[in-house]
């Protein structure tokens, strides 16, 4: 049914209901500037109980089965978990359960062709894991249900595109998890990424360096000699545009200034931090590697200001703007 909204449909999870994702979902439905088709997936009385306390009252759609006549913004209610146990605003078995049903039935949406791309709320790591999850996080457990061997965490924040080599682990196991092989694979997925959702033809990627100065010769480390240079150049061989190692105190300078298409850092605070330097609220985590498109918000569940309607929604439209436009550049492509 056309309503002047864009006619990509973007499933959205509701992350922890003790979380702010219910309440970012709700002030992001109550905003005249964002045109999307969202299907929301998660508690539909739990949204209710946020809206009251917020005074918003966005209309929500049951979704059906018959597309053509679907109205939006549309829900999928998820049943399981009791708005009664909102409080206390911490991780546990039950949140964390709920978060997971609510990622496996969007997942299975996008899986089906009924949602364009999923765009995640977040969640909590010690909730899913107190609930059973065997995935450390939404990366992870992505790839486990679209069966994706390579999933690659990218942040975008405008013009600036890192994405990360390794993710959640300890800084002292980086230089051991550092590989030729590991980083030709993670190049691999980001040239493919860009090309097929950002619809550059040709990426122009930057490779960080390990150690300070990029190993000053070998005096400070040999990870950039022995590892990273060489897989810069086995990516050439394969036609990937991937150049350095750069130094890390400059790299990002020089990619949100446009001289690169993204950069590839090796760990996690190496990425992050400028990203989020450049403005927490345009933050927008996205995976590629799968066979669906996932944006998901820059931030956590932030429990400590949940349900007290401070929580900012910008980091979710960012989010949801940015995962219809690489849903409207794969179909184009198609």
């Amino acid at each position: 049914m056309r309503d002047g909204r864009d006619d990509v449909v973007l499933a959205v999870t509701m992350g922890d209901p003790r979380g702010i994702g219910p309440e970012v979902i709700v002030k992001a439905l109550a905003r005249t500037d964002v045109r999307t088709r969202m299907l929301v997936v998660g508690s539909g009385a739990v949204l209710a109980a946020v809206a009251d306390r917020l005074g918003l009252h966005p209309a929500l759609h049951a979704f059906g089965d018959a597309p053509g006549a679907q109205l939006w913004p549309a829900l999928l209610d998820v049943p399981g978990f009791p708005p009664d146990r909102i409080e206390p605003r911490r991780p546990d078995a039950l949140g964390g359960r709920a978060s997971i049903d609510y990622i496996e039935k969007a997942v299975a949406l996008a899986l089906a062709g009924r949602a364009d791309a999923v765009v995640t709320a977040p969640i909590n790591k010690e909730a899913i894991a107190a609930a059973g999850a065997r995935c450390p996080g939404h990366t992870e457990m992505l790839a486990a249900l679209t069966g994706a061997a390579t999933p690659v965490m990218m942040l975008v924040n405008g013009p600036l595109r890192v994405a990360l080599a390794t993710t959640h682990v300890a800084l002292r196991d980086v230089p051991g998890l550092v590989s030729v092989p590991g980083l030709l694979g993670v190049a691999r997925v980001l040239n493919e990424g860009l090309r097929r959702f950002f619809g550059t033809p040709h990426p122009r990627i930057a490779l960080c360096g390990l150690n300070p100065h990029c190993g000053d010769g070998g005096r400070f480390g040999d990870e950039e000699a022995r590892l990273l240079a060489p897989a810069v150049a086995a990516a050439g061989r394969e036609g990937i545009g991937l150049t350095g190692p750069e130094p890390a105190d400059t790299v990002f300078v020089k990619a949100a200034a446009g001289a690169y298409d993204a950069v590839l850092a090796l760990y996690h605070d190496q990425g992050m931090i400028p990203v989020k330097l450049a403005g927490l609220g345009a933050v927008v985590n996205v995976t590629l590697g799968l066979p669906i498109v996932r944006t998901s918000v820059g931030h956590g569940t932030a429990y400590d200001i949940a349900g007290t309607g401070r929580a900012e929604e910008d980091s979710l439209v960012a989010a949801l703007r940015l995962g219809a436009q690489m849903a409207r550049t794969a179909r184009a492509a198609r």
